[in-house]
């Protein structure tokens, strides 16, 4: 397990954080990545059994990050952002850091039964029981419940692609965070980035938004959001809005926040936007995943930030 962390800006940052406050972050993030459960379990054990300090480093870590709700959030990302910090200052306001932007990245933990998974970087095509397809992103999972009056697919977090077969006596509906979309036959695209953060593209024929009581009606080359309410209807090109299925994702003046979060089912690890001011900044980017190494050089090229990778599972951005 190695020690070293990186700093864009190359200011000596690195050597702030305790080497065993270092390793204890490495493990979990290696323990709570997409498919790794029971990796290196072994070599996991010698080392946290091999000294008290690393037994102690690991559980301040799950207590942090597990407590991440109570958190005073605000006051760690105001000393995140000073230009120096103490050892014990800068490994503690790290993990808070990091507590602050996992919710979402956590509850990908509780679906370790969905009937299909993608990891960081994978890809995936479902052929469906009534010859429908589903094309699943990177860190996607959904699982599926077909009867005999019912076609239905629980997109539990991700993307897919739906390209739906025509069934006269059976819709078919994609529950997504509270929203739902029905259709009958369609190809259309779900991207759900957060609970309050999920878009619906249509790419041919016509499918129904649902959330509540509302209800939108999308055809091809429209799109919506939804979270708490469905908002307008916009109209987008397809093409750039699936362009992942091509190996490139494409964003058009999109909040950071939102290309950070896209850009993590791409990459092993976590990106963490440190920098709260900064998180609707909006960013146009084209990114090549088969480069996914190069995301966050991409990101410091595109926009006024600086980097810090605190471990290899680690990165936090800030406001230049």
């Amino acid at each position: 397990m190695g020690d070293s962390a990186d700093r864009s800006d190359g200011d000596g940052f690195e050597d702030d954080l305790d080497p065993i406050s270092r390793e204890a972050v490495d493990w979990f993030m290696i323990r709570h990545a997409d498919g790794a459960a029971g990796a290196d379990d072994a070599t996991f054990r010698r080392w946290l059994e091999s000294d008290p300090r690393r037994r102690a480093a690991y559980a301040d870590v799950e207590r942090l990050w597990s407590g991440a709700a109570d958190l005073p959030l605000v006051a760690a990302r105001r000393r995140a952002a000073r230009a120096k910090l103490t050892r014990r200052a800068f490994g503690k306001t790290a993990l808070l850091v990091a507590a602050g932007g996992g919710g979402g990245w956590l509850a990908h933990r509780q679906h370790w039964l969905a009937d299909h998974r993608t990891g960081a970087g994978e890809r995936k095509s479902v052929a469906l029981p009534d010859h429908s397809t589903v094309e699943l992103s990177a860190s996607t999972a959904m699982s599926i419940e077909f009867g005999a009056s019912l076609r239905r697919v629980r997109l539990h977090y991700g993307e897919a692609f739906f390209s739906v077969a025509r069934d006269e006596a059976r819709g078919f509906d994609v529950e997504a965070a509270a929203g739902r979309i029905e259709t009958r036959e369609a190809a259309f695209n779900v991207d759900y980035i957060a609970d309050d953060d999920v878009r619906v593209t249509v790419a041919e024929r016509d499918a129904a938004v649902r959330l509540g009581a509302q209800r939108t009606l999308l055809g091809p080359g429209r799109r919506v959001a939804y979270g708490r309410r469905i908002d307008a209807v916009e109209d987008v090109d397809p093409a750039v809005e699936t362009a992942w299925r091509d190996g490139r994702l494409v964003f058009v003046s999109q909040p950071l926040r939102r290309v950070i979060a896209a850009l993590d089912r791409w990459r092993p690890g976590k990106l963490v936007l440190a920098s709260a001011e900064i998180a609707d900044r909006p960013v146009t980017l084209i990114v090549d995943v088969a480069r996914s190494a190069a995301i966050v050089e991409a990101l410091e090229d595109a926009l006024p930030i600086r980097t810090v990778r605190l471990t290899h599972y680690l990165t936090l951005i800030f406001a230049a």
